[in-house]
């Protein structure tokens, strides 16, 4: 069985997902088009991997005018 993982997202930020702003909830509808099933507390693991990717400097993140974290991927990175 497949999982949630850090390289599932490295593999969203190497498909160009992340070239463009994303919310949590545009991570987690595009995980639930490739077969992954993600609600209640897998949501807090995937934004959970999302800051890892942040400070490893894969990903970036900034609030949006709604209060909202935006990941994107670091130009250069």
């Amino acid at each position: 069985m497949a999982t949630i993982s850090k390289d599932l997202f490295k593999r969203l930020v190497d498909e160009g997902f992340f070239d463009a702003q994303k919310s949590i909830k545009e991570v987690v509808e595009r995980l639930d088009q490739k077969g992954f099933s993600i609600s209640g507390k897998k949501i807090s693991l995937a934004s959970q991997l999302l800051t890892f990717l942040c400070q490893e400097h894969v990903l970036e993140r900034k609030k949006n005018s709604g209060g909202e974290w935006m990941y994107f991927k670091i130009k250069n990175g």
